[in-house]
């Protein structure tokens, strides 16, 4: 039975995804020289920013990286460079290192990115994402999809209980929920800020689920990015994929999608979960089914083979 509903915010409240993805574009190509496309951003669409940047900053080159942590005054790691070894061996020992192009010189010291240095470029990357947020906001203002109130106040009269689930900061949910007008609606918010984990980890739905008292089974969770309904799915819940956003969706793991909140009500919603409880029930006892006769074979093998061996032992005797 359908008990919760839990819904992400950016992109499934609030058309702000977009925001985020112009913010973080900005400041990469500012600080870093990267201007990641949308489909790039898309790979890190719903994690939280202590597990994000890290990520991006992994994947770019060292010397941007290095030089980023020169200009903000964050030191690097060095380590001396044996000025006696060949420099085949050298090259053939780091494959960052160009054997045609190295100029080792006495006393030489090599700059190297450490995870120090990369969380600490990481906490000052997240002060500016939301910053630079903020200000954006202030300045342009911030929607919630036609509809949400109304879809919201329906499921909450018949029933429903609702909270929301997102990788973003308390500070930032109490302030949406505010300018929605939805914060007498909502009876719950899990944040990264309550969780070790972030999406597609299950952490932040399972925090949801526990603050309202139900179980994950009991859930429906609403998200447009496919991290988020990965980290549903990981939590046992029942998912529908929202495609409203201005910011395109990856709706791959969404058994159902729908994109407007007006054509959407709580038969639907129950429905849905019905529908996909159902099968997982089903996939369940198959499972066990399939382990049975599992068992009934290996039995039945290990019959066949006492069986045989009692033949031999009869046939030599």
């Amino acid at each position: 039975m359908l008990r919760a509903v839990i819904l992400d915010m950016d992109g499934t409240l609030l058309d702000t995804e977009i925001v985020h993805y112009y913010v973080i574009r900005r400041i990469l190509a500012r600080e870093l020289g990267y201007d990641p496309s949308m489909t790039d951003y898309l790979k890190y669409c719903g994690i939280p920013d202590p597990v994000m940047w890290p990520m991006i900053l992994e994947e770019l080159d060292s010397s941007a990286v290095l030089s980023l942590a020169q200009k903000w005054g964050i030191e690097a790691e060095e380590s001396a460079i044996d000025t006696d070894i060949d420099i085949d061996t050298y090259a053939a020992e780091n494959e960052a290192a160009e054997a045609d192009d190295a100029e080792v010189t006495d006393g030489a010291k090599a700059a190297e990115v450490t995870e120090e240095m990369i969380y600490a470029i990481s906490e000052e990357l997240e002060r500016l994402h939301w910053e630079e947020y903020d200000e954006y906001i202030e300045k342009n203002g911030v929607k919630g999809f036609p509809g949400l109130k109304e879809f919201l106040e329906s499921l909450r009269e018949d029933g429903i209980r609702l909270a929301v689930a997102t990788g973003s900061l308390r500070r930032v949910v109490r302030k949406n929920m505010k300018i929605l007008g939805i914060t007498d609606l909502i009876e719950a918010a899990a944040t990264s800020e309550d969780c070790e984990n972030g999406k597609p980890e299950p952490d932040v739905f399972l925090h949801a689920a526990r603050l309202l008292r139900v179980d994950p089974k009991e859930c429906l969770v609403i998200e447009d990015a496919g991290n988020g309904l990965l980290a549903a799915r990981r939590a046992g819940m029942a998912c529908a994929g929202f495609d409203g956003s201005e910011l395109p969706s990856d709706m791959t793991l969404a058994p159902v999608v729908f994109s407007d909140y007006r054509k959407v009500g709580a038969e639907d919603l129950r429905a849905w979960h019905r529908e996909q409880m159902t099968g997982e029930q089903h996939r369940e006892q198959m499972t066990g089914e399939q382990h049975r006769e599992q068992i009934s074979g290996d039995q039945h093998r290990e019959q066949m083979s006492g069986d045989q061996h009692r033949e031999q032992i009869t046939g030599e005797q």
